[in-house]
C-alpha cells in the first residue's frame, strides 16, 4: 500500500483528476476521500496526523473561499508539523494571498486556470509510472475539461459530464476512478450508463418548467430552478437559460446547494460572496435558509427556489459581474 492519500471533489473533474494522479503514480493511495469545497476543513480535520502511512496528501479540484481559509490553514499546519508533504492541484480562482500563505507553510501549490483539474494534474503531478500513454491523458483531459468548463470543445465532453453526477453513489465513483486510473478512457458499461441517463433526462425536462422563477436585478435577468435527480445541473441550467433568456441561472436543491451558470457574466465573485467559489461561468455556494423557511419548505418545496432568488437579488449589487 502506498504512503499517500487523495482528497478530491465529488464531480467528474474530481474523479478524473484523482484517477489521473493515481495513474501517473503507478500505485494506489492508502485512501481516497471525496469532499465539497465548503466541507474541506472538516475532511482535513478528520485526517489522523499520527497515521504513518500518509506521508503525502494530494488535494485536487477543490477551491478556497474566505470562510474556511483560516480553519484549513490551521489543520494543514498541524499536518506539516508532523512532516506530511501536501500537494494541491486546482483550476478555480484563488486570491494570491492564499497561495502565498500556503506556499510559505510548505505546500506545493499547482493552480492553473487555463485548464480543468484533470488537466492541472496531468500537467504538474509527479510522474512515477514507468510507461505513460500520452494519448490516454490527452483524451481524458480533453473530454473532462470540455464538460467541466462548460465549453464542449471535445466530443466526449457531454459523455464525461454525465458519467459522474453529484447524487451518484460512492461505489459508482470508485468504479469510474478504478477504470480511468488503469489507463482505460471508456467502457461499454459507461456507454450503457449514459444512454440510460439521457432517456430519463428527456422525460424530465418538461416537468421543470412550472417551478422556474425569474426576476431582474441590477440590469440582469436571473432565473432559479429546483435541481433534478436525473439531470446534471449544467444541462439543466442550459435548458433554463434557453427557456427564459436569463443572464444568470441558479439551480438549487433542498439542502440549499446552489449551482450558478452564465454564458456572458463572470459569476465567480457572486458565489464567493455567498460563501462558495468556482469559475467565471460555473460556480457554486450553499444557501443557508432560516429555520422557519426550512420548515415551510418541507411542505412547499418551491420555497427554497423563491428564497434563493431573493438571496441572489440581495447580494448581486455588492459584486462586480464583469461581462466577457
Amino acid at each position: 500500500m502506498s504512503e499517500y492519500l487523495v482528497i478530491t471533489h465529488t464531480d467528474m473533474d474530481g474523479v478524473g483528476s484523482a484517477a489521473l494522479y493515481i495513474y501517473l503514480q503507478g500505485e494506489r493511495p492508502s485512501r481516497i476521500l471525496f469532499s465539497e469545497p465548503y466541507h474541506l476543513d472538516k475532511v482535513i480535520k478528520r485526517i489522523k496526523t499520527d497515521d504513518a502511512r500518509n506521508r503525502r496528501i494530494a488535494i485536487m479540484d477543490l477551491g478556497m473561499n474566505p470562510k474556511i481559509m483560516d480553519k484549513i490553514y490551521d489543520h494543514l499546519a498541524e499536518l506539516v508539523d508532523v512532516a506530511v508533504s501536501i500537494e494541491w492541484y486546482d483550476h478555480h480562482v484563488w486570491n494570491k494571498e492564499w497561495i502565498k500563505k500556503l506556499e510559505e507553510l510548505g505546500l506545493k501549490m499547482n493552480i492553473d486556470r487555463t485548464t480543468c483539474a484533470a488537466g492541472v494534474v496531468a500537467k504538474y503531478a509527479p510522474r512515477n509510472r514507468k510507461e505513460i500513454n500520452e494519448s490516454f491523458l490527452s483524451e481524458v483531459v480533453g473530454g473532462v475539461c470540455a464538460g467541466d468548463l462548460w465549453r464542449f470543445d471535445h466530443w466526449r465532453g457531454p459523455w464525461y459530464l454525465r458519467l459522474v453526477r453529484r447524487r451518484d453513489s460512492l461505489k459508482w465513483r470508485f468504479k469510474v476512478l478504478e477504470v480511468l486510473s488503469n489507463g482505460i478512457e471508456w467502457t461499454d458499461e459507461f456507454t450503457e450508463k449514459i444512454v440510460e441517463r439521457v432517456e430519463v433526462e428527456l422525460r424530465e425536462y418538461n416537468s421543470i418548467d412550472p417551478y422556474i422563477v425569474t426576476a431582474s436585478f441590477n440590469g440582469y435577468k436571473i432565473a432559479v430552478a429546483p435541481s433534478s435527480k436525473v439531470i446534471d445541473n449544467s444541462f439543466l441550467a442550459a435548458y433554463v437559460m434557453g427557456r427564459t433568456g436569463a443572464d444568470i441561472v441558479g439551480i438549487v436543491d433542498r439542502t440549499g446547494k446552489l449551482s450558478l451558470r452564465s454564458r456572458r457574466v463572470n459569476i465567480r465573485d457572486l458565489a464567493v460572496r455567498l460563501g462558495g467559489g468556482g469559475h467565471p461561468r460555473a460556480a457554486g455556494a450553499l444557501v443557508k435558509m432560516p429555520l422557519l423557511k426550512r420548515l415551510i419548505a418541507l411542505f412547499k418545496p418551491q420555497t427554497i427556489v423563491e428564497y434563493t432568488l431573493k438571496v441572489i437579488g440581495d447580494n448581486i449589487d455588492a459584486v462586480s459581474l464583469l461581462e466577457e
